[in-house]
């Protein structure tokens, strides 16, 4: 007997029993999913579905159309809430083109589309996007570079000529040239084999490449040029050293290096670029001077292939030396590119961090020197160009390189100190400093809030124009305290008790018995001051809204040219006084630069008390050309180009005259004929308003572009066997 038995009713009374069936519980609508699905919802929120499918749990209420005629009033009301939308945004469009003044209320930046942007984001300002005359597609160039400016003279030019005219037989040499591109003949290559010690099989050995002897003149030359005036990035005696390592077959021959054949070709592309045409000889191969040194450079880079996922310093050293090289070559895409491989190198080094204490102090200078080299080639591409930097400015960056005796000592280098406590450093110390105080400029005015709408510019609005002059004014003041902070061992010295850093516009005064290296960084240092502040205040030369007399607006625009007149000058003293810009490339390309400048300001002031002063300048750049033109043919055009224009200048800024050959007179009262070609002979007036077609942008933008990339490498079609 089970116990408690009792307790349980027996099994017929548990059958006599009736049976209740439990009551259903009501759902009063079940979720969306389970109604998709057609199964049973609970009152859950979420449902157990739901969760056990892990989906998510909602219930809209919405109506579903199980008819025709409900689906058809459905697709009715959905259209008529369209058209309500279209029309609230139509309505808000037209607000936003009507909103107050942006200096009393401000208003919110608008993108390209038309729609607002998300907060914080901002918009890229102006630009141009273009194909090139001979080149294969477009290419964008931001509102800061020289191509932008040129492309707004052009449109004021023809609109001040009311028709447009032809000057095409200025148009610079093309790339299509055969000469550019032809393979050199296995009978002009002399000894080809040269170099043959390689370390891999694909590294080229056919080629121009240079006898021991030959590369100790062309390396002794980079120590004295690029070494003092560019970057000290490399270890003198620990690259010597390097260099007498990779000597093979008694000194015959030399094993190829990344860092020893892109320094060889830099120099190559220097020095032969120095050297009147028909001296040239046959390392140019017959081609330009300023691609002299291909082999070198190509081979380089079939080096620098094998180091792409192990990257060291000397790897970044030769990435910054690549993009100088390409930059004399004019290919200031490649230049871009090979800025963007630097910055990658130097983050995956760890260069942005400030070196620990623990390593030597030798080893934490390179470090910073040359992480600061790549923040000043990152700021020259990006300015250049107008394209944003790649270094990220909104991080804390290492501390700047040391100038002490101390650190030059140890810096491989052995140079005589300058006084002042400054040594053959100090140069770059105050050159770093100087872009540093130009991109902090640069990235506050090209940054900032403008408040302009869609469709709007900076050069077509004047209120937006007046507010940047006033926010870049703030800035040019931090210039000049960069100025008077450069110590007088670094200042080039002035004529006439003259003002150095400045634009008063005396001569400058080159010191005889000073060491040929001091020289070039005192002339480098004021050249690219006065090239800067070009570029920085070139907005207000704008055609589209003329300064006010008076005004903050035309004080810059003004500076702008005095600027441009000063660096002028001094490239024709120095090109006719010395041998310290003979053959380098970036002081051609700054003169371009200000001389295009100044033909943009002398159309927009053509009556100003520094108008013929800049007439002057635009006619000195015509010399400086040609005489650049007489060692590489970029620059020969470009005295085509400038002279033509000034043809143009002269017409429109004096109708009434008819002279044929215009004086100006320069500062020191002395009569400089402009021109020994009349300007009848050179242009009829007859052509000037009938001739058919003139693009002055596809002319003069082409001074950089009459090249193409292909032309440093020796043999394209057999590039695949390597």
């Amino acid at each position: 007997m089970i116990e408690g038995s009792g307790n349980f009713p027996s099994g017929n009374e548990h059958q006599a029993r009736p049976r209740h069936r439990q009551r259903r519980v009501q759902v009063a609508r079940a979720c969306d999913a389970c109604r998709l699905r057609r199964t049973k919802c609970d009152n859950g929120v979420p449902c157990s579905k739901c969760i056990a499918r892990g989906n998510h749990c909602s219930n809209s209420g919405a109506p579903k159309a199980s008819t025709l005629t409900e689906a058809s009033e459905e697709i009715a009301s959905l259209k008529l809430k369209v058209q309500q939308l279209e029309t609230e945004l139509k309505q808000q469009a037209s607000d936003n083109h009507n909103l107050p003044d942006p200096i009393s209320s401000p208003r919110p930046p608008h993108s390209a589309t038309g729609g607002d942007i998300a907060p914080g984001l901002k918009r890229y300002r102006d630009g141009i996007q273009f194909r090139p005359t001979r080149a294969s597609s477009e290419t964008w160039f931001g509102p800061s570079s020289i191509y932008f400016f040129i492309q707004r003279l052009s449109e004021f030019l023809n609109l001040k000529l009311r028709k447009e005219h032809s000057i095409h037989s200025l148009h610079p040499l093309s790339a299509s040239d055969h000469k550019l591109l032809d393979v050199p003949e296995t009978s002009q290559l002399g000894n080809t084999s040269r170099s043959c010690a390689r370390p891999a099989e694909d590294v080229p050995a056919a080629g121009i490449y240079l006898s021991p002897i030959q590369e100790d003149y062309f390396l002794n030359l980079y120590w004295q040029t690029y070494h003092t005036s560019l970057f000290p990035i490399v270890d003198e005696a620990q690259f010597k050293n390097h260099y007498q390592s990779l000597l093979v077959n008694g000194g015959q021959d030399r094993r190829p290096s990344a860092l020893v054949d892109i320094i060889i070709a830099m120099c190559m592309q220097l020095a032969i670029s120095a050297t009147p045409t028909e001296t040239q000889g046959i390392l140019v191969e017959g081609k330009d001077a300023l691609v002299a040194g291909r082999w070198h450079y190509w081979r380089g880079q079939k080096l620098l292939q094998y180091e792409l996922d192990s990257p060291s310093l000397s790897t970044l050293q030769c990435h910054l030396l690549c993009a100088v090289y390409v930059c004399g070559g004019s290919f200031h895409n490649m230049v871009n590119s090979t800025v963007g491989l630097a910055v990658s190198t130097a983050y995956s080094l760890g260069l942005h961090l400030d070196p620990p204490s623990t390593m030597s102090e030798k080893d934490r200078e390179i470090r910073r020197r040359l992480w600061w080299a790549v923040y000043i080639m990152d700021s020259k591409s990006g300015m250049k160009l107008g394209r944003p930097f790649m270094l990220q400015s909104s991080y804390t960056m290492p501390a700047l390189p040391s100038d002490t005796l101390e650190t030059a000592a140890s810096s491989g280098s052995m140079f005589a100190p300058i006084g002042q406590k400054g040594t053959w450093l100090t140069y770059n110390l105050h050159m770093i400093q100087l872009y540093m105080k130009v991109r902090t400029a640069y990235i506050a005015f090209y940054e900032q809030d403008a408040h302009l709408q869609k469709d709007q510019t900076l050069w077509t609005e004047h209120e937006s124009q007046t507010s940047n002059v006033e926010f870049l004014n703030t800035h040019s003041q931090s210039l000049r305290e960069w100025a008077d902070r450069v110590p007088e061992s670094l200042k080039l010295k002035r004529q006439n008790n003259g003002q150095p850093l400045s634009t008063d516009f005396t001569s400058i005064l080159l010191e005889p018995f000073t060491p040929i290296w001091l020289q070039r960084q005192r002339l480098l240092l004021e050249h690219t001051y006065h090239h800067l502040s070009i570029n920085l205040y070139r907005p207000f030369i704008s055609f589209t809204s003329k300064p006010a007399a008076n005004s903050i607006a035309e004080e810059l625009a003004i500076r702008c040219a005095s600027h441009a007149v000063m660096l002028t000058l001094i490239t024709h003293q120095i090109l006719t006084e010395s041998t310290l810009f003979d053959g380098w490339y970036e002081a051609f390309y700054c003169q371009w630069n200000a001389v295009m400048t100044l033909i943009g300001f002398v159309l927009l002031f053509p009556q100003t008390a520094l108008t013929n002063q800049a007439k002057h300048a635009i006619y000195l750049a015509i010399a400086i050309f040609g005489n650049f033109g007489a060692k590489f043919a970029i620059a020969a055009n470009a005295a085509k180009i400038v002279g033509g224009l000034s043809v143009k200048l002269e017409v429109l800024t004096k109708p009434n005259e008819s002279e044929s050959n215009v004086t100006i007179i320069s500062q020191d009262s002395e009569a400089i004929p402009s021109s020994p070609v009349s300007i009848d002979h050179v242009l009829p007036s007859d052509d000037l308003f009938d001739a058919p077609v003139f693009n002055l942008f596809d002319m003069a933008v082409d001074i950089d572009f009459w090249k193409n990339a292909e032309a440093l490498w020796p043999d394209l079609d057999n590039l695949s066997q390597f």
